[in-house]
């Protein structure tokens, strides 16, 4: 056998070898790189560059809405969280009593004589919470920024109202649009806590509906607003309502309608114990630190 048959045939018996084994190797590898972007899309991490939105400690937001009415103003603590899917809305009357440097007033009071932020500091005082943003606007403004929101249906069980009456094995509900959430109100002839119970649970039911339906609606609405309302929330906290509701579109939020444990007094509605806990747990993120805590570690970080 000549040098140059023996060559080429000694090149084609390693070459029906080693390419096989690189076949396999590439297999293997194409396989094992697989398996890890499957692992790393369970795991909710970025694959080839394209992040998905997962809820942070920090997708949540709270703020006092003070509705003013013909009647009296409504103060709606408002809070949206993606973390726990949650809608939380807590109403308190005008006459609602809180503590001040004076002694005592109410939300109505203050917000009259010093404005929404200084109304918001002191309720914020009263059941230990921060409250980090407020606004004030008319009913009929916000329900004109809210006439594309779709209808809702709302619990009337446990309000005294006119023409309603339980039926066996169904609740008494009823069904409206934004706009006739006031007017129903004056209709029902709603007082005091039960006026801004209502309204606070008819607020909800409204919100998740905008959730579910389209993510930006709350904050578009509030972008209608933003000329004809007085608030801390800028075109920054707008975006991040965006964040919040979006990624709330995406899992099954709830509302649970809650009605504020107290008793009018007189002229002024009494918070007890049973309401601020109930505060406190729906908006556990926002609880201040207690005062001795506060000084221990205050104590501890100058040793």
């Amino acid at each position: 056998m000549s040098r140059v048959r023996a060559f080429w045939l000694s090149f084609l018996l390693s070459a029906g070898i080693v390419i096989p084994l690189l076949g396999c190797v590439v297999l293997m590898q194409g396989k094992r790189m697989k398996e890890q972007q499957e692992q790393q899309v369970e795991a909710g991490t970025a694959v080839q560059g394209v992040p998905i939105a997962l809820a942070t400690p920090d997708d949540h937001i709270a703020c006092l809405a003070v509705v003013e009415t013909e009647q009296e103003p409504i103060f709606l603590l408002i809070g949206l969280d993606a973390v726990q899917d949650r809608v939380a809305v807590l109403g308190f009357p005008s006459q609602t009593v809180i503590l001040s440097p004076q002694g005592s007033s109410t939300l109505g009071e203050e917000c009259v004589q010093a404005g929404p932020g200084r109304a918001a500091q002191l309720l914020s005082d009263t059941l230990q919470l921060e409250i980090p943003y407020y606004l004030l606007v008319d009913a009929n403004t916000l329900a004109s920024a809210a006439t594309d929101w779709q209808a809702v249906t709302v619990n009337l069980s446990g309000y005294n109202i006119d023409g309603v009456s339980a039926q066996v094995g169904k609740a008494p509900v009823c069904m409206l649009v934004a706009e006739q959430a006031v007017s129903l109100l004056d209709e029902w002839k709603l007082q005091n806590a039960a006026r801004s119970d209502m309204m606070a649970n008819m607020m909800g039911e409204f919100l998740l509906s905008a959730i579910l339906n389209q993510p930006t609606a709350v904050a578009d609405a509030l972008r209608d607003c933003s000329s004809k309302m007085l608030t801390t929330l800028t075109s920054q906290e707008f975006l991040k309502i965006d964040r919040i509701c979006g990624l709330m579109n995406k899992t099954e939020p709830e509302f649970l309608p809650q009605r504020l444990a107290g008793s009018m007094n007189g002229t002024r509605f009494e918070l007890n114990e049973e309401s601020v806990a109930l505060v406190q747990e729906l908006f556990e993120k926002y609880k201040q630190a207690d005062t001795d805590e506060a000084e221990m570690t205050t104590q501890s970080g100058q040793e």
